[in-house]
């Protein structure tokens, strides 16, 4: 079966190998604990699972992706089917997250501002934000 993006929710699914290596390659993720934005058909989630992360959280808001993802990967992350702009994400974990986002293009500003707003305050609750726009 195969999904196509869904325009209204400004979905663009990262499919190149190459692409993918180079992202997860940029920081340590061995151990580190990891939220991903928007994982849509899971191409990066696989391989951010390969390199072991100490605890894993996704944020989808597509339902059957959603649903796809916790069939997928079962017990080696959490997914959470809501809508990036709602959650309070210092209420996701106690520590320090690396983010990495394949961003939906149609929210990403107001993602992106809704986190830079706080960067310097004691909530700010990410220790690295990879995005990709």
């Amino acid at each position: 079966m195969s999904i196509k993006p869904k325009k209204s929710l400004g979905q663009n699914f990262l499919i190149n190998e190459q692409i993918i290596n180079k992202i997860t390659d940029l920081v340590k993720i061995k151990n580190k604990n990891i939220l991903e934005i928007g994982p849509g058909t899971g191409n990066l989630t696989a391989k951010i699972l390969e390199k072991q992360p100490k605890l894993f959280i996704a944020i989808e808001k597509d339902n059957e992706l959603a649903n796809n993802l916790k069939e997928k990967f079962k017990d080696n992350l959490t997914v959470i089917n809501d809508d990036v702009l709602k959650i309070n994400e210092n209420k996701i974990h106690d520590q320090k997250l690396t983010v990495f986002g394949n961003l939906p293009y149609n929210i990403s500003t107001e993602i992106l501002c809704k986190w830079i707003l706080n960067i310097n305050s004691d909530i700010f609750c990410f220790d690295n934000l990879i995005l990709m726009f």
